[in-house]
């Protein structure tokens, strides 16, 4: 992802993702809105 790139954290909302490409996704944290929840929980 380009915000990792840039030096940001990023996690991959995976409801509704499309990966036409079929790229190797694993390396990102990620999940549904309740796992991003816990994810910005633990951030805190």
């Amino acid at each position: 992802m380009i915000a990792e790139t840039l030096g940001m954290k990023a996690f991959l909302l995976t409801d509704g993702l499309i990966n036409e490409k079929n790229m190797d996704i694993s390396k990102y944290p990620q999940g549904g809105f309740e796992e991003l929840k816990n994810h910005i929980t633990k951030l805190q």
